[in-house]
């Protein structure tokens, strides 16, 4: 007891403590002469020890007789973390500038390894110094996450308040914190879950809600009214605690002073040559200005252009965009393509990567770091320029839809830091062809416009809104909330088709411009396109000289008659002007049709089958084509693009896209343009089928980059129909095709998507004889069902990895571990089918359906399982069969092996960054210690289980702690905490609610809810839960499914009914019995002992099964059954023989 006697003397230090609380700590049962007198024995070996130079009768440096007992004397050569800790705290407060504060909490954080003398965690005498200095770490962890964050190393804020959370997830002000720094540093979306995981937490373990200033705090997170500060990127500068901050030192901007960034505009391609020409639309011009000035006033708005196509809403933007162009304000301008339709933040990624582009390294260094890391994942070339941005972290396997959100508001974030800087209009065009993502962008960014200098307007065809119901939605929110302007773009009026005629014609001093203008109006009813097409087709015909020419040089009036007629379409005056194109003209035309978007001189150099200079100046001077202020060329309208596209037979087509295909790769932009490529050729004929393969699994693995998931299965989709058609076709292709696949189908939780894929990679890489893929696809498969709660199918899968390990390696399996797991598994997951019973296991007499089985004990675990495991497999790897290997091993009672197996996962997985799988370990360990009758230890670890997985974000932690936070609930019950368990288990149901797989997971989940109610007397909605989850015979998890067996035998009793309690009994005694599930066994022997159904052999089932605890020494349940035992023998039941164990 001198250990302890010196912990209680250092807690209490430097005031004494009394003999007599000494003794009713340490010896309580003893007498007070026989405990004074060990005390004083104790006192003298601890000053020994401490002093072992001492002289006799000496007095002690350290431990002195004081009144009314003893005290610590912390002498100056003793050195003590808990003094020094509190020392360091006490400087911090007294530091005369944020640079000592920092750099003496730091020292004192760093002081503080674990909980005050941890190794006594139920000794009442420590716990008020153990509040008391956890208490004193979190402030001081609270004050360097402040000190950090205002420094700019949002990193280590957030890692700061994560500590905290690890020790104490029901600390409110941590929560909020974290969610301050999340939201500066440009990530709402993980404050947000940050919040989620608050209000759960709160709810689960305290049954309260989070505080009104949480709310409020989250409330200002979802209004965007908290953002990350400017920063100077990799500006040399030096972090309160002296090393480098680089990304992230907030960093503002005094008025007057110079703009960090420099204008830029990038204006949306218009027709230079009517581009003075602008009739009408007075009031919806005022009405842009007015809400343009608003903008440069710093008061946001959104305005919102729809039209018919070709009614003129482009141009009717283009002024204001020039306005503020004149104003000094960031213009920046995109046009949404069809082609790029399916491609995820596809407008937006070539809109900011142009711009990032067009800024030199200084302005860059100058915005949010933590937006432009998001930024990279869909513009690569950012990670070029800046290689010093940290890199996004990725949620796990599964956390896409958290990722995307993440995405979403950095860019967004970033939007906003320019609209800070500078005011910024952002104009997008051809609204109606705008992906998911970039709509969700725009969404989010109009609820942040109202604060900052942000004009955004939105252009969109209203004859093809019905064909995008993501662009509904948007609109009929943005309707819903009032949030923007809506300008319905109208066609011209006929005084105003008048004006367009005067001034057009003017040069030719037409006199008969009025009736041309009113027969142009008949024809094209007022569309702007129309009209402008209508009038180029005009001038071509005289400039074609099919009327003759007045002496004068100009067209005679009476010559400018209109060639239209009433009902005619734009695209019909389209197709009349390119039949009148010279025939190189109008190849050079298809074959920029062919391309689908603007286009780069030099590739039109490559793919034009002669010097394209003449042909493309005919173009430009014609309006077919225009020039865009970055030397790119593109369609003057969609429309034209699309009626030139039209004009081309099938075979010419064909032969169009191949070739610009092929130019694409002579130019080297092909890795860059793989859904282009793979477009190409998909147009190109069956002898490109090869080429479309590849790159359609170039552009799936760019998808998966940028969170498009789904259309990455069509590309995947796409080149697999190809490759496994064809013989010869690249495995390595094949491989990535699969893995690609796989992979999306994970992120998308889309049970059937990953079995498919990975059963159809799990046999094309046996037939390959590629073990490593075989390893890898086993790996990544297995994970998927362990979360999916389908752990009985991945037996097949282990039967196939043991076979080909076999055929790979050699004519045995190498690993016996795999043998022996496999082996294992069969047994326990053959289901429970009490028609297939057979007398195995059952006393002498017995027939089928009365067996009361005996416990079989398991066969040996292999040696040394770990090395065997790593023999064969790399560390990666090896973590999920070991983990499977020690679960069996712990549900068949072997603890010792199996401790040793779970406590090497916690190690590979941490070091194989698989926190997944480190979380269940600690789950199983947990389990480890409510065998051995240690039910706070098993708390703890389930505690740490679920805390892991609270670190991962939304649906990937929400899964993985589904069993820790289902056994928690158990636990719960057990100790009569009924709300508690119940509000843990509807979590768990309200999970799943919609989820198609999970199977197991929701029936253990109703089994809780089913002991829940029982335990509350409501016997008829216990039977039903429980009935309802027991049915299934496959999808079930061997413990929860002895729990409902027991409960159904529980209620039948309380009925009277011993007949089905009898047969339940039994049933359950089956089940645990043959699997040599022990924890199950023992459990289910305890409740016949309590219940005593007629005719059981209770002693004979008790000594089945204490045999065998009493060779492994399980203490524990040895102490439980032998006095089982003993309650059955004065109420036991004769045997009718005696009957050897199976």
């Amino acid at each position: 007891q001198a250990r302890q006697l010196l912990k209680i003397l250092l807690t209490e230090r430097p005031r004494p403590v009394s003999s007599d609380r000494l003794i009713e700590i340490l010896w309580p049962n003893s007498t007070p002469e026989a405990a004074a007198t060990t005390l004083r024995s104790a006192i003298n070996a601890l000053r020994n020890v401490l002093e072992p130079e001492r002289p006799n009768r000496a007095p002690s440096r350290y431990i002195i007789t004081q009144a009314p007992g003893y005290a610590f004397h912390l002498h100056p050569d003793i050195w003590l973390d808990v003094e020094v800790f509190e020392k360091e705290l006490e400087s911090a407060r007294h530091a005369e500038n944020p640079e000592q504060r920092y750099r003496h909490l730091e020292s004192a954080v760093a002081l503080y390894h674990d909980d005050y003398l941890i190794s006594d965690p139920y000794a009442d005498w420590v716990q008020n110094e153990r509040e008391r200095l956890q208490e004193l770490y979190f402030n001081a962890l609270l004050q360097l996450a402040e000190l950090q964050a205002a420094n700019g190393d949002f990193v280590a804020a957030i890692a700061s308040c994560r500590q905290i959370l690890a020790r104490d997830e029901v600390r409110e002000n941590a929560y909020q914190a974290l969610m301050r720094y999340q939201a500066e540093s440009g990530d709402s979306a993980a404050a947000l879950l940050t919040f989620e995981r608050c209000r759960n937490v709160l709810s689960e373990e305290l049954g309260a809600d989070p505080s009104p200033l949480t709310q409020l705090l989250h409330q200002r997170i979802l209004n965007g009214e908290i953002e990350p500060p400017l920063s100077p990127l990799g500006h040399a500068q030096r972090s309160l605690g002296g090393e480098p901050v680089g990304l992230g030192h907030s960093r503002g901007r005094a008025p007057g002073s110079d703009p960090l960034v420099p204008q830029r505009t990038l204006l949306p391609v218009v027709d230079n040559h009517f581009l003075e020409i602008f009739v009408g639309r007075e009031a919806e011009v005022a009405l842009l200005e007015d809400r343009l000035t608003r903008a440069l006033h710093g008061h946001g708005d959104v305005v919102v252009l729809a039209g018919e196509a070709g009614v003129g809403k482009t141009r009717l933007a283009y002024p204001i965009l020039q306005q503020a162009t004149a104003a000094d304000a960031t213009v920046l301008s995109i046009t949404c393509r069809p082609l790029e339709q399916q491609l995820p933040f596809a407008p937006l990624a070539d809109l900011l990567g142009r711009y990032l582009h067009s800024l030199p390294e200084s302005a860059l260094q100058t915005l949010p770091a933590a937006s432009l890391a998001q930024l990279a994942q869909i513009i690569p070339s950012l990670q070029d320029r800046l290689p010093g941005l940290p890199q996004p972290s990725l949620d796990g396997i599964i956390g896409a839809d958290e990722n995307r959100q993440r995405l979403i508001d950095g860019v967004v974030g970033f939007l906003t830091a320019l609209a800070r800087l500078r005011p910024l209009v952002l104009f997008v065009d051809d609204l109606h062809w705008a992906d998911y993502d970039t709509l969700a962008v725009l969404g989010r960014l109009i609820q942040r416009v109202g604060d900052v200098a942000l004009l955004v307007m939105l252009a969109y065809r209203t004859d093809d809104l019905a064909e995008n119901e993501d662009l509904s939605t948007l609109l009929r929110d943005l309707r819903r909330h009032q949030e923007h302007k809506l300008v319905q773009v109208e066609r011209l009026r006929p005084h105003h088709v008048r004006d367009v005629v005067h001034l057009l014609l003017r040069p030719y001093q037409a006199r008969a411009g009025v009736e041309l203008a009113d027969a142009l109006f008949a024809a094209t009813q007022g569309n702007a396109l129309f009209v402008t097409e209508a009038v180029r087709d005009l001038l071509e015909r005289q400039s074609a000289h099919e009327a003759p020419p007045t002496g004068d040089g100009k067209p005679d009036d009476a010559n400018l008659q209109l060639p239209l007629r009433r009902n005619r379409r734009v695209q019909e005056v389209i197709l009349e002007r390119i039949q009148r194109l010279p025939a190189a003209a109008q190849e050079l035309l298809q074959l920029a049709a062919v391309l689908g978007r603007d286009f780069s001189l030099d590739l039109l150099e490559t793919i034009a089958p002669a010097d394209p200079v003449e042909s493309l100046q005919v173009l430009l001077e014609r309006k077919f084509l225009v020039e865009r202020p970055d030397g790119r060329i593109d369609f003057s309208h969609q429309i034209v693009r699309q009626v030139a596209y039209d004009s081309i037979n099938a075979l010419q087509r064909r032969r169009l896209h191949l070739r610009i295909a092929q130019a694409l790769e002579s130019l080297h932009h092909a890795e860059d343009q793989p859904r282009e490529m793979a477009f190409h050729y998909s147009q190109a004929g069956r002898s490109a089928r090869q080429p479309f393969a590849y790159y359609s699994v170039l552009a799936g693995e760019r998808l998966l980059r940028t969170l498009g998931f789904r259309q990455a299965i069509v590309h995947f989709d796409d080149a697999l129909a190809v490759l496994e058609s064809q013989p010869g076709s690249p495995p390595d292709l094949i491989r990535r095709a699969l893995l690609g696949r796989g992979l999306a189908y994970e992120s998308l939780l889309d049970p059937d998507g990953v079995s498919d894929t990975y059963w159809r990679l799990q046999t094309w890489a046996a037939a390959q004889g590629d073990r490593r893929l075989v390893l890898t696809t086993h790996s990544r498969f297995t994970s998927m069902l362990t979360l999916l709660g389908r752990q009985r199918e991945s037996n097949q899968l282990l039967a196939e990895l043991v076979e080909a390990l076999a055929q790979t390696e050699g004519s045995a399996v190498q690993s016996q571990v795999m043998a022996d797991l496999l082996a294992r598994r069969r047994l326990i997951y053959q289901g429970d089918r009490p028609e297939l019973d057979t007398t195995s296991g059952a006393l002498p007499g017995e027939t089928p359906g009365e067996t009361w089985t005996l416990y079989t004990p398991p066969p040996p675990a292999v040696p040394d399982p770990v090395q065997d495991l790593l023999q064969v497999l790399e560390p990666v790897y090896a973590v999920l069969p070991l983990f499977d290997y020690g679960w069996t091993l712990l549900v068949q009672g072997q603890l010792g092996e199996a401790t040793h197996c779970l406590n090497a996962v916690v190690d590979l997985a941490s070091e194989t960054a698989q926190p997944s799988f480190a979380s269940t370990a600690y789950h199983q360990l947990a389990v480890t210690a409510r065998i051995l009758g240690d039910l706070e230890q098993s708390q703890a670890l389930n505690d740490r289980s679920v805390a892991i997985n609270r670190e991962v974000s939304g649906a990937a932690g929400e899964l993985a702690s589904m069993w820790p936070r289902i056994s928690s609930a158990f636990l719960s019950i057990q100790a009569n905490r009924l709300d508690e368990a119940e509000r843990r288990l509807r979590r768990v149901v309200t999970f799943l609610d919609g989820r198609n797989a999970f199977h197991n997971y929701r029936h253990s989940a109703n089994i809780g809810l089913g002991l829940v109610a029982l335990a509350r007397g409501q016997l008829t909605q216990a039977q039903a839960l429980l009935e309802t989850a027991g049915a299934d015979s496959v999808n079930l998890y061997p413990y929860t499914h002895i729990r409902a067996l027991l409960g159904l035998a529980r209620i039948a009793h309380l009925r009277g009914d011993a007949a089905a309690c009898a047969q339940l009994l039994r049933r359950a005694l089956r089940f645990a019995g043959r699997r040599s599930l022990l924890e199950e066994y023992i459990e289910t022997v305890l409740e016949i002992v309590h219940i005593q159904p007629p005719g059981a052999p209770t002693a004979e089932l008790i000594r089945s099964v204490l045999s065998y605890v009493e060779s492994i020494g399980l203490d524990a349940s040895i102490t439980v059954l032998r006095h089982a035992l003993a309650e059955s023998d004065r109420r036991s039941i004769p045997l009718k023989q005696p009957q050897d164990r199976p």
